[in-house]
Formats: C-alpha cells, sequence, structure tokens
C-alpha cells in the first residue's frame, strides 16, 4: 500500500517521517521499554507466587491448630520457622564429607521433629510425619518467593538488564514447581497417598501377595524403616520400604546396609524401586529399568547402598516409574496406580532370571510412605 502512495506527497513525507522517529525511540528507549515489559510479567508471577506463599500459610496454620495450640502461637511459630535453615557441610576437603552430611541432617530431622512436637502436642506420631510435610511446603513457596523478589527488586534498583533477563525466562519454571508444591499441600494435610509413594505402594502389595501381613513386618531396621520377609519364588526376599503410614522417606539406605551386613554380605542381589522424574513428551507413569540405586537423597543414603554392594560384590538393579513433579508430589494418578502390576511382575521377572533358588535379595522400595498403611 505504501508503494502505491507518489513520492514528494504530503502523506509519504508523513509516513517517512514517523518511520524515523520510530527508528530513532527504538535505538534510544527500545532496551528500557523491553525492561518494563520484563518488569511487569515478572510483578505478575511475583503475585502469584505470594498468593500460594499465603494461602500455603493459611493452610499451614489450620492444620496445626487441630492439634491442641490457639491460633496466636501457631501462627507465630510458623512464621518463625519458615526461616529455618541448614548450612552444607565444607567440600573443599571432601574426606568425610558424605558422613558430616548425614550428621547435618539428622540434626536437622530431630530440630524439625522437635519443633513439630512442640506446635501440635495433640498429634499421633504418623500424623506429626505429615504435619513435617505440610510444613516443608509452605517453606518451600516461602524461600521461591523471597529469592524471586530478591533479584526483582536488586535488578530493578540497579537497572541491570541481565538479572532482570534471567528472572524473567525462569519464571515460567519456577511458577510451574511452586504450583505443583502449593496443589500438593492438600493431600499432606489430609494424609493422602502420593505419586512418590509407589514405590512402597510395590513393595507392600507384593510381599502382601505373598502371605506378609502388618504384624510380620520388621521395625526400626534403621530410622523409620523396617522389612518384610517373604519367600518370591524359592528365594528369601527382605522387601524393605519406609514405616509409614505417617509422610517418612526413612534411612533406606542405611537399612540395605545393615541387612547385607546382617547376612554377612551374602545378599544375590539389590533391586531398588522409586518414582522418577520423566521428560516432556513421556507418558505418565511409564516404567524404565536400569543398573544403580534409585534413591533421590542429598547423597549419604545412596553411598551407604553402593559402598556395601560394592564391599560385597552384590549387583544392583533400578525399576523407576516416570512422574513428573505435580504428580510425583500430589495425590497418586490413576495411572500411576495402573502400572503397579506391572512392576511386580517385572521385579518377579529379575528374581527369576538374575538369582537362583535359595538366594537372598533385598528389595528396597523407596519413596514418601503418607498414607500407605502395613
Amino acid at each position: 500500500m505504501l508503494m502505491q502512495i507518489p513520492e514528494g506527497t504530503e502523506l509519504n513525507q508523513i509516513i517517512n517521517l514517523a518511520f524515523f522517529v520510530f527508528i530513532v525511540l527504538m535505538s534510544l528507549y527500545g532496551q528500557r521499554i523491553q525492561m518494563w515489559q520484563w518488569l511487569k510479567q515478572i510483578e505478575g508471577g511475583l503475585a502469584e507466587l505470594k498468593r500460594m506463599r499465603e494461602e500455603s500459610r493459611s493452610t499451614s496454620i489450620e492444620t496445626f491448630e487441630r492439634y491442641g495450640r490457639p491460633h496466636e502461637e501457631v501462627e507465630s511459630d510458623i512464621d518463625r520457622w519458615l526461616d529455618f535453615f541448614t548450612i552444607m557441610p565444607v567440600d573443599l576437603d571432601p574426606a568425610g564429607v558424605l558422613q558430616r552430611l548425614e550428621h547435618l541432617l539428622n540434626e536437622r530431622r530431630d530440630r524439625f521433629g522437635e519443633f513439630i512436637a512442640e506446635l501440635a502436642p495433640d498429634a499421633q506420631e504418623a500424623e506429626r510425619q505429615n504435619l513435617e510435610n505440610v510444613l516443608e511446603v509452605t517453606q518451600v513457596l516461602d524461600l521461591i518467593y523471597r529469592i524471586v523478589r530478591h533479584f526483582y527488586i536488586l535488578g530493578k534498583r540497579t537497572g541491570s538488564t541481565l538479572i532482570i533477563m534471567q528472572v524473567h525466562m525462569q519464571m515460567p519454571e519456577l511458577l510451574r514447581i511452586a504450583k505443583a508444591y502449593y496443589d500438593a499441600q492438600e493431600a499432606f494435610a489430609d494424609g493422602k497417598p502420593i505419586g512418590d509413594g509407589v514405590g512402597p505402594l510395590v513393595v507392600t502389595r507384593l510381599a502382601h501377595e505373598y502371605g506378609a501381613t502388618a504384624e510380620s513386618y520388621v521395625h526400626d531396621v534403621a530410622r523409620e524403616v523396617g522389612y518384610y520377609e517373604v519367600k518370591v519364588e524359592g528365594r528369601i526376599v527382605y522387601a524393605l520400604r519406609a514405616t509409614g503410614p505417617g509422610g517418612t522417606v526413612g534411612k533406606p539406605g542405611f537399612a540395605v546396609k545393615r541387612i547385607i551386613e546382617d547376612n554377612n554380605g551374602k545378599i544375590a542381589r539389590i533391586i531398588t524401586v522409586d518414582a522418577a522424574l520423566k521428560l516432556e513428551g513421556e507418558d505418565l507413569g511409564r516404567i524404565s529399568e536400569g543398573i544403580g540405586a534409585a534413591i533421590g537423597d542429598p547423597g549419604p543414603e545412596k553411598h551407604a547402598i553402593e559402598e556395601t554392594a560394592t564391599q560385597h560384590n552384590v549387583p544392583l538393579e533400578a525399576i523407576v516409574v516416570k512422574q513428573d513433579e505435580a504428580a510425583a508430589i500430589g495425590v497418586m494418578d490413576k495411572k500411576v496406580v495402573d502400572v503397579i502390576p506391572e512392576v511386580i511382575e517385572r521385579i518377579k521377572a529379575a528374581i527369576r532370571k538374575r538369582t537362583e533358588p535359595g538366594d537372598r535379595v533385598i528389595l528396597a522400595g523407596i519413596g514418601n510412605t503418607i498414607g500407605i498403611g502395613l
């Protein structure tokens, strides 16, 4: 259309002038306009993070109020606890770093348990474990919000395009993670099984299939972890899981280590079952098999399994059920429940093909046992 306007006309000159002004303005102020757009979009995301954080805090307060403390005391103590932190051990000298990390994690867990007991004096043990999960969700959402707010204010104050651009680029992923935790809090508050509990659920169903009961469960092999001893395809299987039905993962790595040592290293195979993050485009509930210890701890648990297995030359095998973050920490999806029979069949096949009758096998169901009874 512009090509049809005769050159030299007044309209042509106006259009040329407007185009020139536009180019000049974009050259001088384009970056500022882009910054303004990024800041507005970050502000919108920050407002959503604040909403989830405040509603999660309210949910925590309402949940803890059921267990014997007045509203004002619960609110004050929770706000104080949201700033609780753990300083990771120095790793410049890596010798013994896992032992030091394990010591700090135990201390953190003890302090957490002490705080929950004070804040919910009328709660039972399983309920206290669930309350820990409820409070941890609020801590995560509070931390995400404060970190994003920090970089937003810092970038705005300094006019740093780099800081603002990085926050803007990561905001969709941060919102997705925060939404997953926000949606999961109801499951923790109500004690419903979550996707991460697929490992313990698989172990429990397999053990019950071979005659195990809650009474035959051996408690306290390691912290909050025990096992069923069952006979599968002529092999003795130590079907290990966190005790539950409270929200706990326990110390399965050290339980595996203790069982191996109690059997003088005469374990034919270790099979771990756990949830794993799926790739985008993969189906929820996809089953994958591999080698190694499928356990998502900071390091000490996995190290305990690998070190003991290596010392006694015990093969390590892993079976995982693929899930995204929302499914892993949210109420267990039906698609995950539906694949449990296939996981059990794969475990049986692994025992049948890669061990001999009379062998001893450790089957470790790794994951959060909230809502999953014995």
